[in-house]
């Protein structure tokens, strides 16, 4: 953990969870998709998460540059890793302190809502294989399934509620999460155990944790 600051949750009025890698515990499943889909292609897997840790990112297209996948099949590649990652999504696990953090928060009297980079339909579905988060508000999403920024759609959630940034805290994983809470200008939080890994989200001058318990622990005393 940094040495930056975090209010406690009596500051709070709003928490912004990200999606996938934070309350979803997906890392280890794109990875696995990925490594098929970069064999398929003839490209040299991953194989192991440190390494996906350390090459994933936003947006999406640019990180499958990096694999080796060439722009112009950009498109095909992101329906075909999509398909299979939908087709078994009821499988996927959340992180194992989610809904403990997630209840706790709901009795402080603090609203959620998911905000997340996947498109909007799939988010809503996977919601609600997972009847765990019915005391959010509705989840914002993107439109399509290309995984490009959320920066927009999280500026005009909170024009909307007419919320003061310092009472709404982002929780993410990622360094987009890190941007977009600076657009926000609202406090954030990034776990260690989600797509990105801790020494990348360090260096960004992110506030981390190892996991949701110990933002919990944070918030119970404030920094």
């Amino acid at each position: 953990m940094t040495g930056l600051t975090l209010p406690g949750i009596g500051e709070l009025s709003y928490v912004i969870w990200d999606w996938n890698g934070t309350l979803l515990d997906d890392a280890a499943y794109c990875l696995d998709l990925t490594d098929r889909m970069l064999k398929a292609f003839r490209l040299p897997p991953m194989e192991t998460l440190e390494t996906y840790r350390e090459k994933f990112g936003f947006p999406v297209s640019a990180y499958y540059a990096s694999l080796g996948f060439d722009e112009k099949i950009f498109p095909e590649v992101a329906v075909l890793w999509m398909d299979s990652y939908m087709r078994n999504e009821a499988s996927i696990p959340l992180h194992s302190d989610a809904v403990e953090v997630t209840s706790w928060i709901h009795r402080q009297n603090v609203r959620q809502v998911v905000i997340s980079a996947s498109k909007i339909d799939n988010l809503k579905i996977q919601l609600a294989s997972r009847p765990y988060f019915e005391d959010f508000d509705p989840p914002c999403g993107l439109g399509d399934i290309y995984a490009g920024s959320k920066t927009d759609i999280a500026r005009l959630w909170l024009r909307r509620r007419g919320g003061r940034p310092e009472r709404v805290l982002l929780v993410g994983d990622t360094l987009h999460d890190l941007e977009v809470a600076r657009s926000l200008g609202c406090p954030c939080v990034l776990v260690e155990n989600g797509h990105q890994s801790k020494a990348r989200l360090q260096a960004a001058g992110a506030l981390t944790c190892p996991d949701l318990t110990a933002v919990r622990r944070l918030l119970e005393k404030g920094l």
